[in-house]
């Protein structure tokens, strides 16, 4: 064996013993990448079965706490969710309301809520409140306003398939909000079908808010108890978008806070308010409808 055949083998060592160090640093950064993902894939999964305990725990309990015939399961965007059905018990049907809850509250809950969705169908009224979105979590802002439109059209969809063709949104909170932009993307209603949107302390927080009053053409109710400055100046706003675009049919009434909680009268005044505005500006009639 020459000298230069020993040097080309021990360079060829050399170089091997590189590739395989270099293989090493890469299997190394690889291991240590599948554990930093393995604690966060684990953990992805735990929020979405915890999600989904959180969606049967609440079925379990609605309809061991209600009946069973008023839970009912909407779908959205590849997503089951619940709903709260109630059929009007009068023998002049009004129409369908959907009814959109508060952050952080549930579609029976809060008490002001549960008791509208529960005394309208005495007045004629068919009611729907289905669940919103929690907090955003892991979604971004953009997955999270089209997830939450979608179960709101899924909740109207569902008041047509029933044969409601007079729909009023009210919304609660944050809920108002969803409402207002919903009709405000759907535009005027098509024929043979009503709209209108009731608001309840309607988020202050939502900056676009009184920039989708202006473009409805619907009627609309702006009910507030919220007495503070930033509630008051989002309201002001809302009320002259509302007159800046000839909005005729829209009222505001900043009313003080009933205190409607369990044990107080019902109907409540912010219900009689809510019933009151409905036999004047959406009241529906029964009618014969060609599919």
């Amino acid at each position: 064996m020459t000298k230069s055949d020993i040097g080309r083998r021990s360079l060829g060592r050399r170089i091997a013993h590189c590739s395989d160090g270099r293989g090493q640093v890469k299997r190394r950064l690889l291991a240590g990448l599948l554990f930093t993902l393995i604690p966060w894939l684990a953990a992805a999964e735990a929020l979405d079965q915890a999600r989904q305990n959180h969606m049967n725990d609440l079925a379990t309990y609605y309809r061991n706490a209600l009946r069973g015939e008023e839970v009912v399961e909407l779908s959205a965007s590849g997503e089951t969710f619940l709903g709260l059905w109630l059929e009007q018990r009068t023998g002049t049907p009004q129409g369908g309301i959907l009814l959109l809850h508060d952050q952080g509250h549930q579609a029976d809950w809060a008490f002001r809520l549960q008791q509208t969705r529960s005394y309208l169908p005495d007045v004629g009224w068919n009611t729907l409140s289905i669940t919103l979105p929690r907090t955003p979590d892991d979604l971004t802002d953009a997955d999270y306003d089209r997830l939450t439109m979608a179960r709101v059209n899924a909740g109207v969809q569902r008041l047509i398939q029933e044969g409601q063709f007079n729909l009023v949104l009210l919304g609660y909170g944050e809920g108002a909000y969803w409402a207002a932009r919903y009709l405000a993307m759907t535009g005027a209603p098509p024929e043979n079908f009503g709209y209108a949107l009731m608001m309840v302390d309607a988020t202050p927080d939502r900056a676009d808010l009184p920039d989708l009053i202006g473009q409805l053409e619907v009627p609309v109710l702006d009910l507030m108890f919220n007495r503070d400055n930033w509630a008051k100046r989002n309201a002001r706003e809302r009320k002259a978008e509302a007159a800046r675009n000839q909005l005729e049919n829209y009222l505001l009434i900043e009313d003080a806070p009933d205190g409607t909680f369990l044990g107080e009268p019902n109907p409540s005044r912010t219900t009689r308010r809510l019933w009151g505005w409905l036999r004047s500006n959406a009241a529906g009639q029964e009618v014969d409808v060609k599919q």
